[in-house]
């Protein structure tokens, strides 16, 4: 199951003839456009609903704030079925970092973060939008990940699961609001220094006994 659809964004109520779906992706179309165009303070429903060519009301009935607008906008570049993790945690932690990645380089992606920084005081309900859709579920992830590298015997038991998930998604922040480029060479380095803190030491090579010795 795809992390990101574990908690739901709070919708309009479903009742009455069925949505049209061409809707749906013309509303959160027109999310993303305005939000990359003028960002989150200056977007508005009404300019969201005039863009995708339907009236307020036809928003209103699917989104009831613009900040679910906005972040079901955001998951929807995101939001494809994830296939199966890779069994090696640094492998699985890798294609993570790869899929965020993703998330923040769609349309409208580095925007969303800059109102999240803009609007945090006058806007707490988009932060907690974010929080509770995008950012948690893919820290619960990395914590998951990292719990069957210790089962594993891959990652050590005293691994900081936190300090991780920070390190790891605070550098491709980082990297974002510096505007450099975020390759698959750069996240196999950030991994690889991640990775060196929390690998589980080799075990103690067994003591060379007489008979061994003697059969050299």
């Amino acid at each position: 199951m795809n992390a990101l659809a574990r908690a739901p964004i709070r919708t309009a109520s479903n009742a009455g003839r069925p949505r049209d779906p061409d809707v749906d992706v013309a509303i959160l179309e027109a999310a993303l456009r305005l939000l990359d165009e003028v960002g989150y303070q200056k977007m508005s429903i009404a300019a969201i609903a005039s863009t995708a060519g339907v009236g307020r009301p036809t928003v209103y009935r699917r989104y009831r704030s613009k900040a679910d607008l906005v972040v079901a906008a955001i998951l929807r570049t995101t939001d494809a079925p994830e296939p199966d993790q890779p069994a090696d945690a640094r492998r699985a932690l890798r294609e993570l970092l790869d899929a965020a990645r993703g998330a923040i380089a769609s349309p409208g992606g580095m925007a969303a973060l800059g109102s999240l920084l803009a609007e945090q005081r006058r806007d707490p309900e988009l932060l907690a939008a974010f929080r509770v859709r995008i950012f948690e579920p893919r820290r619960e992830v990395v914590h998951e990940i990292l719990g069957r590298g210790v089962a594993t015997g891959d990652v050590a038991r005293d691994a900081d699961r936190e300090a991780i998930d920070s390190l790891l998604f605070g550098a491709l922040l980082a990297r974002a609001i510096l505007g450099e480029p975020v390759d698959p060479a750069w996240i196999e380095r950030v991994v690889d220094q991640a990775w060196r803190g929390i690998a589980a030491s080799p075990g103690p090579t067994p003591a060379a006994t007489p008979d061994s010795e003697s059969s050299r």
